[in-house]
């Protein structure tokens, strides 16, 4: 039908409709596209495996996106950064950071440096998966070699210490993410808020200390609702809990009340 149309079948036009069809997860007909191109005379190359790769991530389908792989390298393709930041990340996604680390090691095996999205990719998993102490040796690693975490890397790290209770050290975080010129999203604040509420909701906590924390979990709300975000359900919850306790039920109401607004406007 293409060819009818005028155009002529490249690697180039291949490629891209088989880019296209794995972005979509459409990856059987992508491989019946690459049939078609192999049968056709024209070969594969590294862009052509990196889009069935990720195609196949797109269908959590990990051992075919690792056979997929494979087959690139029998074919004497060599993989790029791309290849091995899909492979990374697909692997990131599915929690096996072990693996990873394992890639990581092949990938500088073949000359290969990390750049800025391995480095993202590894720390956001590693902070996801609570080891903390791998998250933040390769977000320090990062910092060094010059590369600034995405607001996403951030909040994986700071989602960390939030969940051990260690809402100093999500704070200092919070801080750095600032002056590296990284704004903080509503996910940010749903999980320093939370985690302060957390942490003041502990039993014969001193009381002033209970409302410092408690202080600083109102300050962040604040600075969310005046910059336009929305805090999820989640975040309400322990919003309502927390001020809703004898002399802070008119502050619960109130924002209770704003939220409610922002959410149906």
């Amino acid at each position: 039908m293409l060819v009818d149309r005028g155009l002529t079948l490249n690697q180039t036009v291949y490629n891209t409709l088989i880019t296209i069809l794995c972005r979509l997860g459409m990856t059987k007909k992508a491989n019946a596209v690459l049939t078609e191109m192999v049968t056709s005379g024209i070969l594969a190359d590294v862009v052509t495996y990196n889009a069935l790769i990720r195609g196949y991530f797109v269908g959590s389908h990990v051992d075919k996106a690792f056979d997929t792989y494979s087959r690139m390298l029998a074919d004497g393709i060599s993989p790029n950064i791309t290849t091995y930041n899909t492979l990374l990340g697909g692997l990131s996604t599915a929690g096996l950071m072990r693996e990873a680390e394992k890639l990581v090691s092949e990938m500088k095996e073949r000359g290969l440096v990390p750049n800025a999205t391995t480095y993202n990719i590894m720390v956001f998993g590693h902070g996801r998966a609570g080891n903390k102490q791998d998250a933040m040796k390769l977000y320090c690693e990062m910092i060094i070699k010059g590369f600034v975490p995405t607001v996403g890397t951030y909040n994986a790290l700071i989602n960390d210490y939030a969940k051990a209770g260690k809402m100093c050290q999500a704070r200092e975080l919070l801080n750095e993410m600032l002056t590296r010129g990284r704004i903080p999203n509503s996910s940010t604040y749903d999980i320093l808020i939370c985690g302060w509420c957390k942490l003041s909701c502990q039993p014969e906590m001193d009381r002033e200390l209970r409302m410092s924390y408690r202080a600083e979990a109102k300050t962040l709300l604040t600075e969310m609702c005046e910059k336009g975000h929305v805090p999820s359900d989640i975040t309400i919850s322990y919003i309502s809990s927390n001020f809703s306790l004898p002399g802070k039920k008119s502050d619960a109401r109130k924002l209770l009340k704003l939220f409610a607004e922002r959410k149906n406007s």
